[in-house]
């Protein structure tokens, strides 16, 4: 019997089946990677209860998985400074590379960007892939494969906090204390910005702030919070606390909105916002953020380790996004090894 590739296949009535396929070759400029460990990002859980996020829609089965760790197996014969054996983390957002947006480094607004995962693109919930080797970053042996397969979120806080306009010492507040939003947390205080507040209901996600270093953790409904923040990051995702932006935001300073709110239309206090004259940026995945987030969890300055909260099995893969789903207050991030 050959080398098994274990292929994890979602359907539009949420329910996985795990198929064995041949292992890929990779194409001269690709290489082929070996899944060692998987995040569950919050959009896999989107497709697993609801079948669909935005645009994208769960119409045939697909592999989902895009927070992905591994290594390299074997090599395409163009590809220069990648050598088999290598611990890798894989980047899932797929530019051309050639039109304006690429050349000028804002390659996550490529036009043509493929993201893996993205029904009906195949994922990385799975044994083997090949992957175009400039999407691939080294990653130190010291790392463990399971943190290295939550570089991708550190990526998307590590953007959070480049798209914002603060001074160094500055005070953020940080709306949700789900994984992406402790991990911007922790991503503004490595980038200079002073004192950090999580704001949740969700207690047991703001002891976890605190233990991550977090200066300080409060309810939606603290009134003292208002006005108290020369930058404010939205990444909880949803309607309310998008709308309670601004209020927390000094005259002056930068709402930056990371969560995407469920039905994409919400309702804002302009008044507020042309009185205080704030800058509103959007967060759009991430752009050349991967190697600063490998760097910061390999010197300490993000830990990824204390998120995890389970792991599993790729076989167990059902069992992993079941329990992940029905225990949301519970589980920061659930971790997929290939066992």
């Amino acid at each position: 019997m050959g080398i098994r590739n274990r292929k994890a296949y979602l359907d539009a009535d949420h329910q996985f089946t795990v198929v064995e396929e041949e292992v890929p070759t990779p194409k001269p400029n690709e290489v082929l990677v070996r899944i060692k460990a998987n995040g569950i990002c919050g959009s896999d859980i989107h497709f697993y209860l609801e079948g669909r996020l935005g645009n994208f829609i769960v119409e045939q089965p697909y592999v989902p998985g895009h927070e992905s760790s591994g290594v390299i197996e074997a090599v395409g014969s163009e590809v220069k400074g990648l050598t088999i054996g290598d611990h890798v983390v894989i980047e899932p957002g797929i530019p051309c590379g050639g039109c304006g947006y690429c050349k000028s480094g804002r390659y996550n607004l490529c036009p043509d960007v493929v993201f893996l995962s993205a029904p009906p693109v195949n994922g990385t919930f799975c044994d083997y892939m090949t992957i175009r080797h400039d999407m691939v970053f080294r990653i130190p042996t010291t790392l463990s494969f399971e943190e290295a397969a939550l570089v991708e979120p550190v990526a998307v806080g590590i953007h959070a906090v480049n798209r914002a306009r603060f001074n160094l010492g500055a005070t953020a507040i940080i709306i949700g204390a789900g994984p992406i939003g402790l991990l911007t947390a922790q991503a503004f205080k490595a980038a200079g910005g002073g004192k950090a507040i999580c704001v949740d209901f969700n207690e047991s996600r703001l002891e976890l702030a605190k233990k991550l270093g977090i200066d300080g953790v409060a309810r939606p409904m603290d009134e003292s919070l208002e006005g108290a923040a020369d930058v404010v990051f939205e990444t909880a995702g949803a309607k309310t606390a998008t709308s309670s932006t601004f209020k927390y935001c000094r005259p002056g300073g930068c709402v930056v909105q990371v969560g995407w709110p469920g039905g994409n239309i919400v309702d804002m206090d302009i008044a507020t916002f042309l009185e205080k004259e704030l800058d509103y940026v959007a967060v759009n995945r991430y752009a050349n953020a991967f190697p600063v987030a490998i760097q910061w969890i390999c010197e300490g300055k993000i830990n990824v380790k204390d998120l995890i909260t389970i792991y599993y099995s790729l076989d167990q893969i059902g069992q992993a996004f079941a329990y992940t789903s029905q225990h949301p207050n519970e589980v920061v991030k659930t971790v997929v090894v290939n066992a």
